[in-house]
């Protein structure tokens, strides 16, 4: 048996290597070009959605600062009832109850202080000769036995604006959500004789805004 000739040998051994060397460069190179595909993608997919990215960061961005301004104003108001509530403790409790009161039966709290304005002057310890007492001018010569009022406590804020409300409803009621007419048997009971009461709540600045605008119009 013939030996094969070195040279050919180490031509064959060369050609397989230089084969495997081609090959694996081609097998790279698929390989690259795969990558490249994948980053290329990505890249695309990121510039399709970069734009809604960045309008989500600036609506965040736009309702943090909104928020930071809200805070700052909460604290802000917070401190200022607060310097209110320490300088007029009374008529503070006043708009408390009357808010919450208001809100209960059915009114708007701007137009109950309108009323207690103009009936009382804000003060609790008002008593009108015809016998009408506290902030409301609750009558209780009227509403003693209906109410069940207890006259110890009729001077009291609270439950002289929760009297005072349960009268103004039982008269809304019966004007049949005519407030106007509440008003009117409210400050005169069944006497329609004072027209000149319609003029003095609506003109109270309580029961107006910033922008004189009138919050609880009263017409006859």
């Amino acid at each position: 048996m013939m030996q094969k000739n070195p040279v050919k040998r180490f031509a064959c051994l060369l050609l397989f290597l230089l084969v495997m060397g081609v090959c694996g460069l081609i097998l790279a190179v698929i390989d690259s070009n795969r990558n490249y595909e994948r980053c290329l993608s990505h890249i695309r997919f990121l510039q399709s959605h970069l734009g809604d990215l960045h309008g989500q960061l600036l609506q965040v961005n736009e309702e943090y600062m909104a928020n930071e301004k809200r805070y700052a104003q909460v604290d802000f108001l917070e401190y200022q009832s607060a310097t209110f509530r320490k300088k007029f403790p009374d008529f503070s409790k006043i708009i408390d109850v009357t808010y919450k009161k208001s809100k209960r039966f059915g009114f708007k709290p701007n137009l109950v202080l309108a009323i207690m304005q103009v009936e009382s002057g804000f003060n609790p310890q008002a008593l009108s000769s015809a016998g009408a007492y506290g902030l409301m001018q609750v009558r209780y010569a009227v509403w003693k036995d209906e109410l069940a009022i207890d006259k110890n406590r009729i001077f009291d804020i609270e439950y002289n604006i929760e009297l005072g409300l349960q009268i103004l409803k039982k008269y809304y009621e019966l004007a049949n959500n005519d407030i106007g007419r509440a008003l009117f048997l409210y400050n005169n009971g069944y006497k329609y004789n004072n027209t000149g009461y319609f003029a003095k709540v609506n003109a109270s600045i309580f029961n107006q805004d910033a922008e004189n605008e009138v919050l609880a119009t009263v017409s006859r």
